[in-house]
């Protein structure tokens, strides 16, 4: 079986500040300095045959914590929030379990994003 890439999925970030987006260059800072900035940069490659079987097989598990599970061959794959906020560095375990409109509103609007919220 050969293993083909998921195109549109293998695209990362690049938080990088050119003369060409200098009105970025806030966003850039702001996501440079985030708990997300493995997360948008990395560059993990998706094989779509084994994106189909993982979630083909894919069960979700709530007792003490959310899990979820699948067999993709032969290999027994578990995810939890842990494990996402290990693998991409996000260093979050206590995480936040909202994300109040409020403060994405004041910074958006001093970016020059005057359209509210739904």
């Amino acid at each position: 079986m050969t293993l083909s890439l998921k195109n549109p999925h293998n695209y990362m970030c690049t938080l990088e500040k050119t003369s060409q987006n200098t009105d970025f260059h806030s966003v850039i800072d702001a996501f440079s300095s985030s708990k997300l900035k493995t997360l948008l940069t990395c560059n993990a490659p998706i094989y779509q045959e084994t994106l189909r079987k993982f979630w083909k097989n894919a069960k979700v598990q709530v007792q003490d914590k959310t899990l979820l599970t699948s067999e993709v061959g032969k290999i027994l794959v578990y995810i939890t929030p842990q494990t996402i906020s290990e693998v991409f560095e996000m260093n979050d375990h206590t995480g936040n379990n909202s994300f109040p409109k409020n403060e994405y509103q004041t910074d958006l609007a001093k970016r020059g994003y005057e359209r509210q919220m739904k």
